[in-house]
């Protein structure tokens, strides 16, 4: 049932998203008087058409996305017109052209804009919350507490994490407004540029035992002192030997390596979601507070977070971070396959014992957790230029987004197909209908940005070539765009097999 529900709703969303995005290049096509000789929902063979006037609207058997025909887009003499027609594409003026080409990522944004301000007023908006903040760091010495809530920086309201974890990474000075038991007060953050760090988990661990590895500094890895440079050299299954400087040494074969560049941070760690159950199946009820696992207590999400990460480790396995050549958090398996969880119901105290599996396969449902935060709703002229100002931060992250992933400092394997997003879709689906509104509201930003990319087959490559007549007051021949476009197209299937291959690897990590 629920890969039912998550094929509906994805087909429902890209459907939507799909006919907003060709509406706009099609209201605009006809206001210049361009005509339209298809309008298509989904692509492959027809399953009926419903003729117009000048258009035929197509519904197609494979409903993952759409398409809009101007007549002479690409080639002129085609179904009888001539070359000076003045309804076809090629005809218009650049400006006209960039416009019809534009609204289609237009449309994306302002339906993006409308969703928001229908979360705004239905739902509200997320708060973002200090859960704990690091030990001397930048956060610490400015005075930020657990539960104080952070409204704006620079002047703008924050609205997810994101927001605020973009600023900071711009190294700038930031002046937060924050709501401490229920008073305002203003505190400013100079972000601190961080070591190298990197992310370990071994196999086949041997010599650590009941000894903590944490803030212990390495003296050598494989015999040598500069470590990253020889994780950087290392293939999964390789040994490992570190030798700290206490004279520990901890053996083990490489199961996986991260590599975290330097970057700038504040030692904030957020609120998302906390230790009480909002969905109960099975032993647990809803409105069930975790307070121990295993003896380890839970005070909040994060401390929850990590003890998951020791549950899904195998026996023989360990996980550790690492700052420079100190150990600054690591992560050691439960010895036994079942679980000890102390819980408060109903004001009273008790012990549930769990298998592993059976605990992992509840508590990482999306939506068992409930959030660590309550939305506010802005009023007045504010529940109209705050929701506005959210899909800007959103279009903005989205922007930021793909120039790191045409830069490198984004990896490929994140992007997300038509497999993917189905995937996600269900997940939301199955927190609610404010998880799906707020998917389908990036899905459609993220279109719209996907599609200014200047890449010939997307409606930005078609931009550049307005752009390029505007400025020359030359057209470009039909004959040079169309082998361009097919170029273009041609990568943008080869892009859409790779994403499809991710999306399903996925499953088999």
């Amino acid at each position: 049932m629920t890969v039912v529900l998550s094929i509906i709703w994805f087909l429902i969303i890209i459907s939507v998203i799909a006919l907003v995005h060709e509406f706009g290049h099609f209201i605009f096509a006809k206001i210049f008087k361009t005509k339209v000789e298809e309008f298509a929902v989904g692509f492959g063979p027809s399953i009926f058409k419903i003729p117009g006037k000048e258009t035929i609207f197509r519904f197609n058997a494979i409903p993952l996305g759409g398409y809009v025909r101007l007549a002479g887009e690409e080639e002129i003499i085609e179904g009888g017109y001539s070359n000076n027609d003045p309804t076809l594409f090629y005809n218009k003026k650049p400006w006209q052209k960039f416009l019809i080409t534009f609204a289609g990522p237009l449309f994306s944004f302002l339906l993006g804009y409308f969703i928001f301000i229908g979360i705004a007023g239905v739902y509200g908006f997320p708060e973002v919350i200090v859960e704990r903040v690091g030990r001397e760091s930048v956060a610490s010495e400015a005075g930020l507490m657990p539960g104080d809530v952070i409204k704006k920086v620079n002047g703008n309201y924050v609205f997810n994490p994101a927001v605020l974890e973009m600023e900071i990474m711009s190294g700038k000075n930031l002046d937060l407004t924050v709501i401490r038991n229920g008073e305002e007060l203003n505190v400013t953050l100079i972000p601190k540029l961080t070591e190298q760090r990197a992310i370990i988990l071994l196999s086949n661990v041997q010599g650590v035992n009941d000894t903590s590895i944490k803030s212990s500094r390495i003296l050598t890895l494989n015999g040598e002192e500069e470590i990253y440079e020889v994780m950087g050299r290392m293939e999964i299954g390789d040994p490992i030997e570190i030798q700290f400087e206490d004279g520990t040494i901890v053996k083990g074969s490489l199961l996986r390596y991260t590599y975290v560049a330097p970057t700038y941070e504040t030692g904030i760690i957020y609120s998302t979601f906390s230790n009480v159950i909002s969905k109960g199946s099975g032993v647990f009820q809803e409105g069930d507070k975790i307070l121990e696992i295993n003896g380890v207590t839970i005070e909040n999400g994060s401390d929850l977070q990590n003890v998951v990460y020791r549950i899904q480790l195998n026996p023989d396995q360990l996980m550790f971070s690492i700052s420079e050549k100190e150990i600054i958090n690591e992560y050691k398996p439960f010895d036994d396959n079942y679980l000890n969880v102390l819980i408060e119901r109903n004001n009273e105290r008790f012990e549930i014992t769990i298998s592993k599996t059976d605990f992992l396969d509840f508590i990482l449902k999306p939506g068992v957790l409930k959030s660590a935060y309550e939305n506010w709703r802005p009023k007045g002229i504010e529940a109209l230029t705050v929701p506005v100002q959210w899909a800007n931060n959103m279009i903005a992250l989205t922007f930021q987004s793909f120039v790191q992933l045409f830069t490198g400092r984004l990896s490929a394997d994140q992007l997300a197909g038509p497999v993917g997003a189905a995937a996600i879709i269900g997940q939301a689906a199955e927190v609610g209908l404010e998880a799906i509104l707020n998917l389908m509201a990036l899905i459609t930003i993220s279109l719209g940005v996907f599609n200014l990319i200047p890449i010939p087959g997307l409606d930005g490559g078609r931009i550049v070539f307005s752009i390029y007549e505007m400025i020359t007051r030359k057209r470009v021949s039909p004959k040079v765009e169309a082998i361009v476009n097919t170029i273009g197209f041609l990568f943008l299937i080869f892009l859409m097999i790779f994403v499809t291959y991710n999306d399903i690897m996925r499953f088999f990590r």
